[in-house]
Parts: structure tokens; sequence; C-alpha cells
């Protein structure tokens, strides 16, 4: 079998076997993921196409067989990857151009998730892209960096929230008691200090919802300060959920 020597005839072969495959990560709803998949009943054709994507230094997927057994696939996932091939297939495409161009758009941040989901469910309807079943309605209203974004700070809020549960040193006794000796008993923050010398005067000032307006407190996590009524950690923990 001849190899593929140029992206032309690459491009060709996806706009026959090839489709843009959307994740489906319900648990992650700020971020698509993408990938580029060829699927031929041959063996050696899909060889050929992973070896041309290789040595132009595509990240691919090994040859795998499909659970139906009458098919094998080949996929592009890495996003380097994803970006560079649309790049270089995109401007040969006929069936799946305007597709591949928005996937493009969405991996240079040009579009949200939801407008790039426009664009496949409208080549559905014109019947130039497969339909593709999903078990979960997706939302995103995100360009890629921004749900990015959003992800990072969620993984540092949880991070956070953890050592609060199992590292801080304040204890939600202390808590509760600095903040009802200073906004109910009318104490200053210099007089706490000496008398709770465990905890340094930033730590003072955090816990009455000055400087960074969250404190870890212990067993709880992370709660925010900047409510002057909240007496309780374990109501402060409540409402800094709800805000969220």
């Amino acid at each position: 079998m001849p190899n593929y020597r140029s992206w032309q005839q690459v491009a060709g072969y996806f706009d026959g076997d090839g489709t843009i495959v959307t994740s489906d990560i319900s648990n992650r709803p700020y971020k698509l993921g993408l990938s580029l998949v060829f699927v031929d009943q041959s063996a050696d054709q899909i060889a050929n196409v992973r070896d041309f994507l290789n040595n132009h230094g595509i990240r691919t997927s090994r040859v795998l067989k499909r659970s139906d057994g009458n098919a094998y696939e080949l996929a592009v996932s890495e996003l380097y990857s994803v970006k560079r091939m649309l790049r270089r297939i995109t401007p040969y495409l006929c069936k799946k151009g305007i597709e591949a161009r928005a996937a493009l758009d969405y991996c240079l941040n040009r579009i949200t998730g939801n407008e790039l989901l426009s664009v496949f469910q409208a080549e559905v309807d014109a019947g130039r892209r497969e339909r593709h079943s999903r078990h979960v309605e997706l939302d995103i209203p995100y360009t890629r960096l921004e749900g990015g974004k959003i992800m990072r700070q969620l993984k540092k809020d949880r991070i956070r929230d953890a050592m609060g549960r199992y590292r801080a040193k304040l204890t939600p006794v202390d808590f509760k008691n600095i903040r009802t000796k200073y906004f109910d008993e009318g104490k200053r923050v210099c007089d706490l200090i000496r008398e709770y010398p465990s905890y340094s005067r930033e730590s003072i000032r955090r816990i009455l919802g000055k400087g960074r307006r969250y404190i870890l407190v212990r067993g709880v996590g992370r709660v925010d300060t900047t409510d002057t009524t909240i007496r309780d950690a374990f109501r402060a923990h409540q409402r800094a959920e709800e805000w969220r």
C-alpha cells in the first residue's frame, strides 16, 4: 500500500473517514476535550496515516481495534498536535472544513465551548456531520483558556480547603472566641494578639476579616471572614460554600 506523502492526501482521507470528537466530560463542565479520529477497516491504511503524522511531529494514539471488532481507529488528542494538524489539513477540507475551522478557533480561544457545539449541531442538521449522542447535556460558556483558569482555581480551592480541614492551626473554638471578643466585647487587635500568642498578628487580622479575608480552620477548611455577623466557623463554612 502506497505511503501518504502530503497533507492534501491526509485531509482527503479525514474528509471521508475522520471525525472531530468532543469529550463527554460532564464532571468538568468548563472545558471541552477535542480529538481528531480516523476510522478504517484496514489496519494498514490506519498505520500509514499514523506513520505520516508521527513523522510530521503529530502525537497519536496506537492503532486500536474498535470494540465491535469491525474496524480500527487512530486518535490525535494532545492539544499541540490537534492544533498543528488542524492548521495543516483545514485548507484542503471540503465536507469537514467548517467544523475544523471552528475546532481550531476553540483551540485558539477565539470562541466558547457552546459556540463550537452550535457549529457542530448546525453541521449535523445540514447532514455533513454524524450525530453523536450524549449522556449529559453540556453547557460551556467559556473559551478553552477561561475554562482552564476556572478549573485551576477550583483545584487550588480544594487543596486549600483540605489543608484547612487537616493541617490548619486555628481551631473552631478560637475562631469563634476571637471574633466574639472583637465584635461583641470591643477588644482591640493588640489585646487579642497578647491573649492568643500562638497566632500571628496576620492570622488574627484574617480571622477578623482583614487582610486576605479568609482563614483556614482545622476540621472545617477555608472560611470566608468578610461577614462580621459570623460567629461560628461551621456556619461561616456553609456561607462560603453558598457564595461560591
